[in-house]
Parts: structure tokens; sequence; C-alpha cells
């Protein structure tokens, strides 16, 4: 089954918790601190294969978890790191945010891979706190949650050539000739329900055909097939619009079609395209030469004449089509990739990285009943913390004082008993 959208959620690892332990020998009774860090949890990686044409795979589970991180163990033995969930995608394959529409990555190329979700951080084991005035800390750190995400997967299929036109016209008849697709092929509209994807040799090269079911009028308002799979379109590097030489109205049906494609979008519209007269087999030359005529001279075009079923025509136009292909452009909206084709390369991306950050950084709001800290570092080191622990605790009043939030607090307004809201924990302002 052809399957181009999917909503899913990720979720990377959490993160292993550090360690409390102390160093306990024979000829050692008070040992130093040896408590090892927790092991990083594991990321949400997709990767674009040449395998994959469809996402129906993701259909049947929704949701994904990578591996958490190990904890950590004595004798400074930090926990191993949770291992990568890779989810492989079709070539084309779009990456969204299905709770803000942003777009997280564009898939074009083949190998390519993106981090969406960065695994929770390790905690530090209680050998990381040691200090001056804290010799013997009896705290470690928990592991942090891993980045979450609800996505929305679209498959945009990736081609040279989009074949476009009337049901009916010959679209999957002439695919199945020029390449190795064999779609279903009848004598009634839209036979074909899927895109199909073919590849034709000429001269040693490759050109990839997408065969897009057939459009009426409306299809970019949802009428017929037509605006399911259009979006297959904007990725072709060209257009080929098939014409039924032997309808009733050939001129009329191209400018259906092509006010269909302006009116989906901007990118179809400045594609470049060729018309093409189809089931020339079927018609004489007397009634082409006057269609062509007629063409020409309402639209400064001159159209190419084939016949699927004998194959007249169909060399010279695969030639002039790979004469006409233009350069393949960047596809990728979001995401700097690779200069080579087929070659692997890790973009990292990461939508929530906690960075580093300073006392500048914080942000103190005063509410009715308390003083809220606003600061993601900060937030995360409290969401670490082991909060039924008083010396835990005391680790983050030091950090305040450090970062000068205390002194900044005072010149607000803050007095001694007011209570401090970072995350969903309460801490006493003690002046």
């Amino acid at each position: 089954m052809f399957v181009d959208e999917v909503k899913i959620s990720v979720t990377a690892g959490k993160g292993g918790d550090g360690c409390v332990s102390f160093r306990r020998e024979k000829y050692v009774p008070k040992g130093g601190p040896d408590g090892g860090n927790g092991g990083k949890g594991g990321n949400i990686i997709f990767q674009a294969v040449d395998n994959i044409h469809t996402l129906y795979d993701f259909r049947s589970t929704k949701n994904y978890k990578a591996d958490k991180g190990r904890p950590g163990q004595g004798n400074n033995r930090n926990g191993h790191y949770g291992a990568d969930l890779i989810l492989k995608v079709p070539i084309g394959t779009q990456i969204r945010n299905a709770d803000t529409g942003k777009v997280f990555a564009d898939l074009a190329r083949k190998n390519e891979k993106i981090t969406i979700a960065q695994g929770g951080r390790g905690g530090k084991g209680n050998a990381g706190f040691v200090s001056s005035i804290r010799q013997a800390p009896d705290f470690a750190e928990k592991g942090d949650i891993g980045e979450s995400f609800n996505l929305e997967l679209e498959l945009k299929l990736v081609a040279d050539v989009a074949l476009v036109g009337y049901p009916s016209v010959g679209k999957s008849t002439f695919i199945s000739v020029v390449s190795n697709a064999k779609p279903k092929v009848a004598e009634y509209h839209f036979t074909t329900l899927v895109p199909n994807l073919g590849v034709a040799k000429v001269d040693n090269q490759e050109i990839i055909f997408v065969d897009v079911p057939g459009l009426i009028e409306g299809a970019s308002e949802g009428k017929g097939l037509g605006h399911t799979f259009l979006r297959h379109i904007e990725r072709a590097r060209f257009v080929l619009h098939l014409i039924d030489v032997t309808s009733n109205t050939p001129l009329q049906d191209f400018e259906v079609i092509r006010s269909e494609l302006k009116k989906f979008s901007r990118v179809l519209e400045q594609k470049p395209f060729l018309p093409v007269f189809t089931k020339i087999d079927l018609t004489d030359n007397e009634l082409e030469e006057f269609l062509m005529s007629e063409f020409e001279k309402e639209y400064k075009l001159k159209p190419y004449k084939v016949s699927a079923a004998t194959h007249e025509g169909i060399e010279g136009l695969l030639r002039y089509i790979l004469s006409q292909l233009p350069e393949r452009e960047e596809e990728i909206e979001v995401l700097e990739v690779a200069s080579e084709e087929d070659t692997e390369k890790e973009v990292l991306f990461q939508p929530a990285k906690i960075k580093s950050k300073s006392e500048k950084d914080v942000e103190i709001i005063k509410s009715t009943h308390w003083w809220e800290l606003k600061n993601e570092r900060l937030e995360q080191m409290v969401r670490q913390t082991e909060i039924e622990k008083e010396s835990a605790r005391e680790r983050i009043y030091d950090v305040l004082k450090k970062w000068h939030v205390l002194k900044k607090l005072t010149a607000k307004g803050a007095i001694p008993g007011d209570k401090i809201k970072i995350g969903e924990h309460f801490w006493e302002f003690r002046g």
C-alpha cells in the first residue's frame, strides 16, 4: 500500500542516573566518593534510504522510543550511552513538528541522516561534586529526560520528470514503455491510484519518471485524485505534459491542467515543461499537423508527438528530455546538506538544545505567591536533582548564589521566607 502521510511520536532515551559511591578498600577505611556518571540517552535519528518507497511501515507503530542511558557505578565507572534509534524513511520525506507546523528536516538525498530528538543528559555521580567545601557529597544527579516530539512525516517523491495530464492520456503506458515500471494499464479513468516511479536509461544515463494519478479540473481544490498527489510533482526537475491527440478538446485539456498546476503552487507553475501529443498511432498526419499548428499559434510552443503503442518518437523524446533537464537545485529548506549525492552525511538538529547559561539569562518573574526563575539550564539541573536529599537541594541554592540570582532577587524586593519556584519545585529564599 502506498502511504505518503503519517503522524508519529518520538521520544529520545532518558539519561542514566549518576551513582553515589565511596571507595571502600581493606586499607582505605574512609576513601573518597567514586560514583560514576550515568550514560547519555539514545537519540532519535531519521535516515533517507533508496530501498523504501512509502511510509507504510509507520502506520502500524505510532510511538518510537530510543534506549535509556545506563546508570553510573562505583569505582568511577560511567554508564554506557543508550543506543540511538535510527528510523529509515524514503528519500523525499519531510519531517514537521505536528504541534507547531515547523519543518524540522527535508531528507532529499540518499543516506542523509538527521538527529531530531536528543537523548537526555546522564546524571553526574557524586565524584563529580567534590569541592573544597563539599569533600564527601552524598548525592548524585538523576538522568535527564530525552526530547519528545509529535511529528508529521510527508513523502514527496524525488524524480527527474513528472508525467501529468488528464486520466487515460497514456501516462501509465508511457512510463511502462520507457522504464522498468509496471503500472496497471486499462482503457478507463483512474487506473493509476498511486504514483509510480520508473527509471529510463538513455545513453548510459538514468532519468527517473514519476507517473501521477490523472488530474481533472478542480484537482488543486481537492477534486478527483490530483490534490492528493500534486505534491509529488514539486520535486521533479521537469514536467512532461501528455495530451491525448484523439481528444475532442486537446487544447482545452492542456489549458485546464496547466491552470490546476498554477493554482496548486508557484513551484509547479515555474517548472520547465514540455507538451507531448500521445496516441498518434490512432490518428492521421493531417490531423496531427493541424493540431500542432493550432497549438503553436495559441501557446507559442511546439509539442512532441509519440506513440507508446508503436514506440514512435519515444527515443527522440527521451534524448530531448535529457538535454533539457536543469541541474538539480538545492531541495533542503531547513538544513545544510552534503554537496555530493549518495554521500552519507548526518546533520545534527537540536530543537531544544540546552546550552550553558549564565546569571544574565535567568528571568525573574514575580507572582502573587512566589518568585519564579526561568532558565533552561537551571530547570534542567532541578530536573536532575534528588529533591528528597537536603544536600542535593543545597547544591541548587549554591548555584543561585554563584550566578548572583539571590542578589537580584533582593534588589527586586524579595525577603527571607519568600518562595522561589524553579520548574516544578520550590526553594525558600534566605536573603
